[in-house]
């Protein structure tokens, strides 16, 4: 190529290249969204990958947890947290083999706020205190026992006030299926990822319990400069910082992928005796 010309050529395919990914978030935004989810500081931290890639930049990212299973005495050395064997094979992934592999899968995943999972997620903490409790009862200068129910009281409280609502609970390979399934638009949301597969640990009766997790493509959100300020100056600087509380809208659009709709800061953090049961 002549010289002269490829200096025009690389021009254009950069312009061709930012038109094509306009084109995409003009359609990803287009109409009514594929979801709402109204999220507070608990579910957004504060991306710290974003310096680095725009120094002028703010990003947040999605803080979702695991559904905890309860493992049978068959799986005692099964992990706790992952997706169900069934959930696995719904998509394709074996959940058991005689062998030790890794696999994985593209797939969407459903995202369930404030409802059944982090419900539960909060009886376990109060049983948890509940047991702690009664063991100190027995021998009350027990310094490990005072510890336990300390360290259980604690948990219950971050629970209620600082742990993310928003729970990763199922996965699948067709979202129209999955959206039948979990129709409320405003609990439950929709992202694509890739589910990865993990060996977990061999069982007493010979099999290798095998679990799974899910790597979004698309976690990170870039702050508009709109609320950038606001949200730089109030921002979490560590985990459960519960001095500057705010609420964001996050939309989900037609490519599910997802942005920012609404910013609203807090003028007071939120009061001790907050449950936290409901979304802010």
């Amino acid at each position: 190529m002549n010289a002269r010309l490829l200096l025009p050529a690389g021009l254009g395919l950069v312009l061709l290249s930012n038109a094509v990914a306009l084109a995409g978030v003009w359609y990803n935004r287009q109409g009514e969204p594929e979801s709402r989810l109204l999220l507070s500081e608990r579910e957004l931290r504060r991306d710290w990958d974003g310096p680095h890639k725009e120094n002028s930049g703010l990003m947040l990212r999605l803080d979702w947890r695991m559904v905890r299973h309860d493992g049978s005495a068959e799986a005692a050395c099964r992990n706790e947290r992952g997706l169900t064997e069934a959930q696995l094979e719904a998509i394709g992934l074996p959940a058991d083999d005689s062998r030790t592999r890794r696999d994985a899968r593209q797939a969407w995943a459903v995202f369930e706020l404030n409802g059944p999972a982090y419900r539960q997620s909060l009886q376990q903490a109060e049983l948890q205190l509940q047991e702690a409790s009664d063991r100190l009862k027995q021998l009350p200068e027990h310094k490990r026992l005072q510890q336990e129910e300390k360290s259980a009281r604690k948990a219950l409280e971050d629970e209620r006030l600082k742990e993310s609502r928003l729970f990763l609970i199922d996965v699948g390979l067709d979202p129209e299926v999955l959206r039948q399934r979990y129709p409320d638009r405003s609990q439950y949301a929709l992202l694509r990822g890739t589910v990865r597969v993990w060996s977990s640990c061999q069982g007493s009766d010979k099999r290798i319990y095998r679990a799974g997790t899910v790597h979004l493509h698309n976690r990170s959100l870039n702050v508009p400069l709109t609320w950038r300020q606001q949200l730089a100056e109030r921002l979490p600087d560590h985990y459960g910082n519960a001095s500057a509380p705010f609420t964001a809208e996050v939309r989900i659009g037609h490519r599910f992928e997802p942005w920012l709709g609404a910013v609203r800061i807090a003028e007071k953090p939120a009061a001790a005796g907050d449950a936290g049961n409901h979304a802010r």
